[in-house]
């Protein structure tokens, strides 16, 4: 018998789909197909675990494959297993996915628009191309030629990797000096994808709110499954570093003019099967992209939490129950209560020794939980992008007012104050005789 069944017909417990790189929030993909009857075959797309990806418990996968570099081998491992769909955990499986989807004639976004899905730089071309509103922005690696860009632009630049994820080596630059030197920092670093920089995209800084889209597509058939506004400080010399994401109601007066945008960014890169996260934001002109993944957000299972469903639900859904996806794709999600997830920003570096305030943020009204990063003993460093956060917090109460009061206690006890920490010594010059 199987363990889940409706008017949407029976699932039979031996399919299998597979996850390429089900790591952090996506490992819950997991459980999602498992309530359908699926199980989960965790495709790996490098030999070796990629930097700042914890490991997941293998015995909740049928099987395991690990991408060795041999596209026709994993293949036909794959093929083997019959699975029902190939489709990305994470930033990282997003092309993979898309080859190995297209080789076995599943549902699939295809490998010709694969990396307009990655490269920051192609995908803006690709919108615009499409007839989307979008920025101005340049690919170089020559550093007199993006001076010179920055020139006509006129105003702020954010320069960062082609390929990166959570924030990593963005830079605010206000002059083409600052441009430059942006550009040397970047150019042929190694990012935490695994990816060396062979150049960077600098784009014009987009004034206005930047709120998050998640999305999942079934034939082509769009359903917004939560969208998120987000705030963001300035700090440790950098502008904009996000420090909460609040879960928004469906009705909220932004959301009618966030989604139809959305919309045609995913048809303009051809995301016609599975999850999308989509940066946006409001300016006077109107919507514009930040940047897309076609993958799911980092926040699925507390989404499920706060609304009953989220984007590893309704994934499952588009891939094994399509009929039931789209009898109900188009209708608008219900918040249970506020929501946010909020982060810590440390404005130190040294030996931790303890959190001063933490019990405090225990103690706020609508606090759920906190995860620690760094804990006492770690090195923690002032934070600058996602990897580098010491903690994070979930807050949920259902009457917003509270949320975003306590939203605000919780910033205002972070800083300095927050951190009892050792200094680390500074490396004295060497006295070693030659």
């Amino acid at each position: 018998m199987l363990p889940h069944s409706d008017t949407w017909g029976a699932v039979l417990p031996e399919l299998q789909v597979a996850v390429v790189d089900a790591f952090g929030t996506t490992f819950r993909y997991t459980d999602a197909f498992a309530a359908l009857g699926a199980g989960v075959i965790q495709v790996q797309s490098t030999t070796e675990h990629l930097a700042g990806v914890a490991p997941v418990d293998s015995s909740k996968f049928t099987s395991t494959l690990v991408h060795d570099g041999d596209l026709d081998g994993l293949a036909d491992r794959l093929a083997a297993l019959n699975p029902r769909a190939v489709l990305p955990g994470r930033e990282s499986g997003v092309e993979l996915a898309d080859a190995l989807s297209e080789r076995l004639g599943l549902r699939t976004n295809g490998t010709e628009l694969s990396q307009a899905r990655r490269d920051k730089y192609l995908q803006i071309e690709r919108v615009k191309a499409r007839g989307v509103p979008a920025m101005r922005q340049i690919r170089t690696d020559d550093e007199d030629e993006l001076r010179a860009w920055h020139e006509t632009l006129g105003g702020t630049a954010v320069v960062k990797p082609l390929r990166g994820g959570g924030g990593e080596g963005v830079t605010f630059c206000d002059s083409p000096d600052e441009s430059a030197a942006a550009l040397a920092s970047l150019l042929h670093r190694m990012n935490s994808l695994g990816e060396r920089n062979s150049c960077v995209v600098a784009q014009e800084y987009l004034v206005g709110a930047e709120y998050i889209v998640n999305t999942v597509s079934c034939d082509g058939l769009h359903q917004v499954t939560d969208v998120w506004s987000t705030d963001r400080i300035t700090a440790n010399g950098v502008r904009d570093l996000v420090v909460a994401q609040v879960l928004l109601r469906s009705d909220d007066p932004s959301v009618p003019e966030l989604v139809p945008y959305a919309h045609r960014v995913l048809d303009a890169l051809g995301i016609r099967h599975g999850a999308a996260h989509l940066e946006i934001k409001l300016t006077p002109e109107g919507p514009r992209l930040v940047e897309a993944g076609a993958r799911p957000s980092g926040l699925p299972y507390y989404v499920a939490e706060a609304i009953g469903e989220g984007q590893l639900e309704w994934s499952a859904d588009a891939y094994l129950r399509p009929e039931r996806f789209k009898a109900r794709a188009g209708k608008h999600y219900r918040r249970r209560s506020a929501f946010a997830w909020a982060a810590l920003a440390s404005p130190v570096s040294g030996r931790l020794v303890r959190y001063r305030a933490l019990d405090e943020v225990r103690h706020l009204e609508s606090f759920r939980d906190v995860t620690l990063l760094v804990g006492p003993g770690d090195r923690i460093v002032p934070t600058t992008w996602d990897l580098e956060y010491p903690a994070t917090v979930t807050l949920s109460h259902p009457v917003e007012a509270v949320l975003r009061r306590d939203l605000n206690t919780l910033r205002f006890l972070d800083g300095e104050g927050m951190y009892e920490v050792h200094a680390e010594p500074t490396p004295g010059p060497s006295h070693d005789r030659v």
